[in-house]
């Protein structure tokens, strides 16, 4: 072997080790999270499934169909026309999660949880956010990772029909090798781009003053309680400080991420960060998936040997107990299979190689996701690009997009809800997104009744390019009473819906602006 080839054979090693191989037993916990956080992801919509993604609600599939949000928009809830229907499909989603949690046919869970999101998030896609695309984008590139081979029930069974100790050994080893693919690259990669586009683009006065997470705590329509609270007892360096660590955690991520080496320590540092980060969001905002599958995104970049480092550090008894639970239950299901012949033909089967069509389907995701994040965040003087037909469609039908810019360029100044005024055949005055009076103090007040998956749709409805699915508004209500189970005396004959926003109180000061009211509807039923 020449120089050149040893350098080139040196290179390359390095290469793979530091960008495209992962732990099998980092890909066997990011599944278990991963699957907790599509879990929270439907049941945080469960709710308002009839309301939201039935033809009983506010847009109806035969609306959209017509009228589509966005094209290519494509969900297999296009098929699902009554709120019976919409809650059956729900409880399936629900199933395809626990089982990809558990890891049980983990390759046929992987498949049908990526349809299951895609499918969830173009049925309305009012909701479409980061914390969406997050998911989305995380479903997909971990098609192509074993995600089974580690605590995982496949696993479990897998063992339990190997007839022999040796061959239960020799599958244990192949199984601590790391997994080596571009597809870890492309992780690795897009965990740094969203980042560094959500850093970029907060460019605003609000972020430079150290005014953002002030003005974020004011969010009364996707706060949490002990964001009001807090918001009501904040120092005055809170801000300051928070937004400053903001910035500059955003900016540092994508070099600990793609530092070549000490990453055992750099990518550990980025993800306890990450922990930082996404929890005070968690803790303060309820925006959906966001915060839980950055932290899960982040979780594939931790290298194998902090988890030697943290299994060094718990108690012997119960790496004991665990490996007596997992080895009784290998011995019991194996005296199970023992009486079942196997067959000789799927023995014996040839197994061609899938490795080359994995990686040129990942490398052409790769190339085109690069395409998208160059649509999606253009430079500010650069010619806008636009994405080939062919790719296009590869990203779109499931909505792979990759526009990073959170809370940019500036921290919203002031803060709104949607209230409808309708009134009854009984002649009573009612909202009926919250079952109550109508309420024109409501966000300025308090923090909203609506969960944050609602105050979405009715942030949408108060945008002007929105006004096309007033239709399906009017209908809705027209048949509220009938759908909510209602008296006839509480049919609405007619309604006026309002946006209401105020400004936000500034840094030192505790009262919101007066309340502002825009008329955005008025109709007789």
């Amino acid at each position: 072997m020449t120089r050149h080839s040893e350098t080139w054979a040196k290179f390359s090693a390095a290469f793979a080790a530091a960008y495209l191989s992962a732990d099998r037993r980092v890909l066997g916990l990011f599944r278990i999270c991963f699957g907790l956080v599509l879990s929270y992801d439907l049941l945080r919509r469960v709710p308002e499934a009839a309301r939201l993604y039935s033809d009983e609600g506010v847009l109806s599939a035969h609306f959209l169909q017509r009228h589509p949000q966005a094209s290519p928009q494509f969900s297999c809830l296009f098929a699902c026309s009554s709120a019976l229907q919409v809650k059956f499909v729900f409880a399936l989603i629900g199933l395809v999660y626990v089982a990809y949690c558990l890891g049980l046919c983990t390759r046929l869970m992987q498949i049908l949880a990526f349809v299951a999101c895609t499918s969830l998030n173009s049925r309305n896609l009012f909701f479409e956010d980061g914390g969406t695309c997050t998911t989305i984008l995380l479903a997909a590139w971990t098609l192509f990772l074993p995600l089974s081979e580690r605590y995982s029930l496949d696993a479990l069974l897998s063992d339990a029909r190997r007839s022999s100790i040796r061959a239960r050994v020799l599958a244990r080893a192949a199984r601590q090798k790391p997994f080596v693919s571009l597809a870890v690259l492309a992780i690795l990669l897009q965990a740094a781009t969203i980042y560094y586009f959500n850093a970029a683009h907060k460019t605003g006065s609000t972020w430079r003053h150290g005014e953002a997470v002030h003005l974020v705590l004011w969010q009364h329509r996707v706060n949490t309680h002990f964001a009001f609270w807090f918001a009501h007892h904040e120092p005055s360096w809170f801000s300051p400080l928070a937004t400053w660590l903001v910035i500059r955690v955003e900016r540092l991520m994508p070099l600990l991420l793609l530092f070549p080496v000490l990453r055992t320590y750099t990518r550990g540092a980025a993800f306890v960060a990450a922990l930082a980060l996404h929890g005070g969001i968690a803790l303060m905002m309820t925006l959906g998936p966001f915060s839980y599958s950055m932290m899960a995104l982040l979780l594939l970049c931790v290298q194998g040997d902090v988890l030697d480092a943290v299994g060094q550090k718990l108690p012997r008894k119960w790496l004991l107990w665990a490996i007596r639970l997992r080895s009784g239950a290998v011995a019991k299901l194996s005296r199970r299979f023992a009486h079942r012949p196997r067959s000789a033909l799927k023995a014996h089967a040839p197994r061609l190689p899938l490795w080359p069509a994995r990686e040129a389907l990942v490398l052409t995701l790769m190339v085109a996701s690069a395409i998208q994040v160059r649509v999606d965040d253009p430079p500010p003087n650069g010619r806008r690009l636009e994405q080939p037909k062919a790719f296009r469609a590869l990203l779109m039908y499931p909505r792979m997009q990759q526009f990073w810019g959170m809370f940019s360029p500036d921290a919203p100044s002031d803060d709104g809800t949607m209230v409808v005024d309708a009134t009854t055949e009984g002649g009573a005055h009612v909202d009926p997104f919250t079952g109550s009076a109508p309420d024109f103090e409501l966000a300025r007040r308090g923090l909203t009744p609506h969960p944050a998956i609602l105050s979405d749709y009715l942030v949408a409805m108060s945008i002007d390019a929105n006004r096309r699915y007033y239709p399906e508004l009017k209908r809705y209500l027209k048949t509220w009473h009938a759908s909510t189970g209602r008296p006839s005396t509480d049919r609405i004959v007619s309604f006026s819906a309002w946006w209401v926003s105020h400004e936000s109180p500034k840094r030192g000061e505790l009262s919101p602006g007066p309340v502002a009211r825009r008329l955005l509807l008025r109709a007789r039923l």
